[in-house]
C-alpha cells in the first residue's frame, strides 16, 4: 500500500512539472515569408570599368564660346568623338556627353594684352543616361584656330597681336596728324582738323592696339584630359 501511494504521488508530481514547462516556455510562431510579385532583387554583378586619370579623349564641343559674350559659370557641353577603351573594353562610348562650365574669363586689353577663357567638364552623362561625376580639362586644340592657344593647364589665351606692319602704321598716321597740325594753323583750321583727329585715333589703334579675345565656335574638335579616375557601370 506504501508502495502504491509513493508511485501515485511521484505520477503527480511529474505531470505537474511538464506542465508547467509547457505554460512557462516561450511560444514561437512560425510563418511564411511572402516576397512581392514585383520584387526584383539588386544587380551588383554589372562591370565596372576604371577610366585612369591623366588618360585622353577626343571630343567636340556642341556650344561656342566668346571672352566678349562668355561668362564665367556659363555651360560649355561636349561630345565624345572616338570611344575610350581600358583593358581593351569600351568604358565611355561614343557620343557621351560631357557637361561643364566657365571658370574664368578675361576679355583683350589695350597694349596688346589677350583675353583668356579656362573651363572645366564636371559630368559624365552616358548613352544609357547613366551619370557620373568627372574633373576634365582642355589639354590642347584639335582644329586649328587662329589667334588662341592652349598653355599647359588647360588655359585658352589669345595671341598679343604685335605686327611691325602694324607699328609702322601707327608712326606714320601719327606723323601725318602731326604735319597737319601745323598746316592748317589759322583760320579754317577746323575743318582740316578733323581727318587729321581721325588720323590720330587710327595711329592710336595701331601702337596700342589691342590683343586677340577668345573665340572657340561650336563643333571645334579638342582633346580632354581627365584629372582624376572615373569609373562607369559597363552595361554594353
Amino acid at each position: 500500500m506504501t508502495r502504491r501511494m509513493l508511485g501515485l504521488t511521484l505520477g503527480i508530481l511529474l505531470t505537474t512539472t511538464v506542465a508547467l514547462a509547457q505554460e512557462t516556455a516561450p511560444r514561437v510562431l512560425m510563418h511564411r515569408s511572402e516576397v512581392p510579385q514585383n520584387f526584383v532583387p539588386a544587380d551588383d554583378a554589372t562591370p565596372t570599368l576604371t577610366v585612369p586619370a591623366s588618360t585622353e579623349a577626343d571630343v567636340e564641343l556642341l556650344s561656342g564660346i566668346h571672352t566678349r559674350v562668355s561668362n564665367v559659370d556659363d555651360p560649355v557641353v561636349a561630345r565624345l568623338v572616338n570611344p575610350v577603351f581600358v583593358d581593351g573594353r569600351v568604358a565611355l562610348p561614343s557620343g557621351t556627353l560631357l557637361d561643364g562650365r566657365i571658370t574664368r574669363v578675361r576679355t583683350a586689353r589695350r597694349f596688346r594684352r589677350p583675353g583668356e577663357l579656362s573651363f572645366r567638364f564636371e559630368q559624365v552623362t552616358l548613352p544609357d543616361g547613366e551619370t557620373e561625376p568627372l574633373s576634365a580639362v582642355l589639354d590642347r586644340l584639335e582644329t586649328p584656330l587662329a589667334r588662341l592657344r592652349v598653355d599647359s593647364e588647360g588655359h585658352l589665351k589669345g595671341t598679343r597681336g604685335f605686327s611691325w606692319k602694324a607699328l609702322t602704321g601707327g608712326f606714320g598716321a601719327l606723323g601725318a596728324f602731326a604735319g597737319v597740325k601745323y598746316a592748317v594753323a589759322g583760320a579754317g583750321a577746323l575743318g582740316a582738323a578733323l581727318p587729321a583727329a581721325g588720323s590720330a585715333l587710327l595711329g592710336f589703334e595701331m601702337l596700342f592696339p589691342r590683343g586677340n579675345d577668345v573665340h572657340v565656335p561650336p563643333d571645334t574638335r579638342c582633346r580632354v584630359r581627365l584629372n582624376y579616375p572615373l569609373t562607369v557601370r559597363v552595361a554594353w
